[in-house]
């Protein structure tokens, strides 16, 4: 599994939004981030539907967070973002693969990935300030 440059993006802007004192204007925060300014406009679209921004138009707009950021966890974002976290699609669902009943790969992965998601769901916006 990879997480997407749309998820790294979107993480990396809750956090600064996280670190900012109330809002910031969207060119210059891309910039400072480091996120093509068509891609950030796409992922605060997409953040904003979610609910964990809120946006506001024209001067004296920008961004913010709409959430506190303790309680936004990284798995809910980056599943916001990519759908489904799966490290096989076998996982995903059953029918894709003809020996997942007595499969010990897929009993392994499935493991594995309980525990992923599990520390992702452990970890907040918030927490990511501190590393």
């Amino acid at each position: 599994m990879n997480i997407t440059r749309a998820a790294d993006y979107s993480l990396r802007l809750l956090v600064k939004l996280a670190a900012l004192d109330g809002g910031a204007q969207s060119r210059p925060l891309a910039e400072e981030i480091d996120i093509p300014f068509n891609h950030f406009n796409k992922l605060t679209r997409l953040l904003a539907r979610r609910g964990f921004i809120s946006t506001r138009k024209g001067k004296g707009g920008g961004l913010k967070l709409a959430r506190d950021p303790k309680k936004i966890s990284l798995v809910e974002v980056i599943e916001a973002v990519e759908g489904p976290i799966m490290l096989n699609h076998c996982l995903f669902n059953r029918k894709n693969c003809r020996f997942s009943v007595k499969c010990r790969v897929r009993k392994t992965l499935c493991s594995v990935q309980k525990m992923m998601k599990q520390m992702l769901a452990e970890r907040s916006i918030h927490d990511m300030l501190t590393v």
